[in-house]
């Protein structure tokens, strides 16, 4: 015999934006998870993208007190989408830079597209298993503020630039693979320059605006001495003007190398003190530019 409910689902009345986000506040955790991707693996492409973010959040100078649109507060935001947005801020605006400094940069030159291939390749060979770049640098923090965040305080919106984003790497990588020159073969057309230039824009428009529903969620953010917390900088076309120093950044990749050559800030600071590498009293083993200093060009 089957039984058919008679329940009625009843509906709410509809909320208003800070009651929305009061609701969110109440309800359970959201866990990022990698579509597709095993537990053990998500354990390791969460756990590779804190590295970068944790320097920041240890020794960011910006508390989480802020306004957002309509209205409403940021400590009516979720616990969970503030200690995302201070944790996974910093690793969001390195990952702009290294899109404009070091992706962009080898647009022109066919010979090194393989490098751009290469940022969607990762490992899963036992051990040695390791997330692509674009996972690791790219969208877990992308991912997990997305879900970290409500909706109506811009979850949605950062949900729909993080599929648009992710859709156009891949494209971007697939496209660099077929027209790479590495080895003797010929040059791509202009037509296939231009759709590998063309993707790359594409996925430019998609993180501008996941910065931007960002940036409306967390409109303000202020300490009690008054210093605004950081808007993340969205990229111009082509680069052009992006108000960036890619002299630090640079220095920051070649102080962070050498830093993990030398076993990380702990050791590196005792080679420092006895004397090898090169070091001298009073020079920090690990170079001038950190992820706690960065951020405040």
């Amino acid at each position: 015999m089957i039984r058919v409910s008679t329940r009625v689902l009843r509906l709410r009345p509809a909320l208003p934006a800070a009651g929305v986000s009061r609701a969110f506040a109440a309800a359970p955790p959201v866990r990022a998870r990698a579509a597709g991707a095993a537990p053990a693996r998500i354990g390791r492409i969460v756990a590779s993208s804190l590295a970068a973010a944790s320097l920041a959040a240890a020794g960011s100078p910006w508390p989480a007190a802020a306004a957002v649109a309509d209205g409403v507060t940021y400590d009516d935001l979720p616990p969970k989408a503030q200690q995302a947005y201070q944790q996974y801020w910093p690793a969001l605006q390195l990952a702009a830079d290294s899109y404009v400094f070091e992706l962009y940069d080898l647009l022109p030159e066919p010979g090194r597209w393989d490098s751009i291939g290469a940022i969607t390749e990762s490992t899963d060979i036992g051990s040695a298993a390791s997330v692509s770049k674009l996972e690791r640098e790219y969208l877990t923090p992308m991912r997990i503020l997305a879900l970290a965040f409500p909706p109506d305080a811009g979850g949605e919106e950062m949900q729909a630039a993080l599929n648009k984003f992710q859709g156009s790497m891949f494209q971007l990588s697939r496209l660099a693979r077929a027209g790479q020159t590495t080895g003797n073969v010929a040059a791509p057309s202009a037509k296939e320059v231009a759709a590998v230039e063309k993707t790359w824009d594409d996925g430019r428009t998609a993180i501008n605006s996941f910065f931007e529903a960002l940036n409306s969620g967390t409109a303000g953010a202020a300490s009690a001495s008054g210093k605004v917390a950081p808007r993340l900088v969205g990229i111009p076309p082509k680069g052009a003007g992006y108000p960036r120093s890619k002299k630090l950044y640079t220095q920051l990749r070649k102080d962070a190398a050498l830093c993990r050559n030398r076993g990380g800030e702990a050791l590196a600071g005792l080679w420092g003190n006895l004397m090898v590498y090169g070091t001298v009293p009073g020079v920090n083993p690990c170079g001038s530019v950190n992820m706690a200093n960065y951020f405040a060009q």
